[in-house]
């Protein structure tokens, strides 16, 4: 890299923003577009660090370095958004790998897996689910219960369920929609002696499951109950979505 003299930052910045342009054409280049002010704020920062490298302590250039990398990060998410093209990532010799690389790694594969559920096979149930009212032993009230089965979400996320699942029903409300949807929760944490802090190393894939008046989730619509004068009952009226490509 050439050494960059000092003032030099707007010819790096403008570098930067013809690499850029291609990739982004909603930016533009009057002085009060955002993504040129970002551009010429990180072409300053980078003239300092380059300039300013020797006097820099070690905490200093990994905390830089994060910096970067987060950037870039964000960076590949606003490419991403406008574009929608999967992106993977490029092994070369000599490539040195960062956590937000074998993010991106797992990220390509779980948007190709999702885009192909839902191209394919749409959202729905694929097998089991299915839903009943029950009372709640030991105690007053009812319950709604879900048996054990798999879906695919409207986003393409696959939900399972591996044993029975339920929720206690209000005894206010008329009418219910049962959803489920896929979640998340982070599980192991260790220490992270880095930052003094603690962080997880798995992530599992778990299912939510939503008793409510309205269904305004990403998940899939398994019921609908109806209170009468003997208490919940499932709703025969609805149709259930499936998948294209399964069965029970």
């Amino acid at each position: 890299m050439h050494h960059l003299q000092e003032g030099n930052y707007r010819e790096l910045a403008r570098i930067l923003s013809e690499w850029v342009a291609p990739h982004a054409p909603d930016w533009t280049d009057a002085n009060a577009d955002p993504g040129i002010t970002l551009l010429e704020l990180l072409a300053f920062v980078t003239e300092s660090l380059v300039a300013n490298g020797a006097a820099i302590p070690e905490r200093g250039r990994l905390g830089a370095a994060r910096l970067a990398r987060s950037a870039l990060v964000l960076a590949g998410e606003k490419g991403h958004a406008q574009g929608g093209a999967l992106a993977r990532n490029r092994y070369f010799s000599g490539r040195l790998l960062s956590a937000e690389d074998f993010q991106l790694e797992q990220d390509y594969v779980r948007r190709r897996l999702r885009r192909h559920n839902h191209e394919l096979h749409g959202e729905g149930i694929v097998r089991g689910l299915q839903v009943s009212v029950r009372p709640i032993g030991g105690g007053p009230g009812e319950q709604v219960v879900v048996q054990p089965g798999f879906a695919i979400a409207p986003d393409g996320e696959e939900i399972e369920v591996r044993s029975e699942a339920s929720a206690s029903l209000p005894e206010t409300a008329s009418h219910l929609s049962v959803t489920l949807s896929h979640a998340e929760r982070m599980t192991c944490p260790v220490p992270a002696p880095d930052d003094e802090q603690v962080q997880f190393t798995r992530v599992e894939e778990i299912f939510a499951l939503h008793v409510e008046t309205t269904c305004g989730r990403n998940g899939i619509v398994l019921a609908r109950l109806i209170r009468t004068a003997a208490g919940w009952e499932v709703d025969p009226a609805p149709s259930v979505p499936r998948v294209r490509c399964g069965g029970d």
